[in-house]
């Protein structure tokens, strides 16, 4: 399934950036990889902290870009509502220079797709912009539903901005995200692609 869809990317020079929340991002953007090179597309990787390190390691004859994201701080207690509240600001202001400074990494290395792993910032009119996650659905309240589905038409307004949203599951009753991919309506640019791991790669 992940090897059709990299087939219908039909531009040279490909962006592949993670989120560096943990190696999970990281990790199931190899089989990624490995798809586009085996489709000989030219690959630069765009990451900061374990995750560059990580795929440095995994491919060291790519071209690599130390690229600064978002960080999040979660609370320790069941409920993530002030927690995020109170980061608001700081969450927004990350995304915009995430974006802005995605403009220039674009024109320096003459960009033509981006696969960004739930980096919120990377969208772009110019170019084709592909987000991945598993999560459509954010999970901030246990107690407050109506928050979890403002946190998730607002995640679509993102993925929205996006050419097309990767969701690394299966569609149906036999999938491994639950209600974080399968509770809420797709947003019409979203595909289901099956499971990402470096170890089915």
């Amino acid at each position: 399934m992940l090897s059709d869809i990299v087939d219908k990317i039909s531009e040279k020079r490909v962006l592949v950036a993670p989120m560096n929340w943990g190696l999970g991002h990281a990790t199931r953007c190899v089989p990624i990889i490995n798809a586009l090179i085996k489709n000989e597309k030219e690959v630069i990787i765009a990451a900061e902290g374990f995750a560059l390190e990580f795929l440095k390691k995994k491919f060291p004859a790519l071209q690599t870009i130390e690229f600064k994201g978002i960080n999040i701080k979660y609370s320790s207690s069941n409920s993530q509502v002030w927690a995020m509240i109170w980061q608001m600001p700081k969450i927004v202001f990350a995304i915009l220079k995430e974006h802005f400074e995605f403009k220039k990494i674009i024109q320096k290395y003459d960009i033509q797709a981006v696969i960004s792993d739930n980096r919120f910032g990377l969208w772009n009119k110019k170019i084709k912009t592909i987000y991945i996650t598993h999560q459509i659905s954010v999970i901030v309240s246990k107690r407050f539903e109506f928050l979890n589905k403002i946190a998730y038409l607002i995640h679509c307004q993102i993925i929205k901005k996006y050419s097309q949203c990767w969701v690394p599951d299966f569609e149906g009753e036999n999938n491994l995200s639950g209600d974080l991919s399968h509770k809420y309506p797709l947003p019409k640019n979203a595909v289901f692609i099956g499971i990402l791991s470096r170890f089915c790669d």
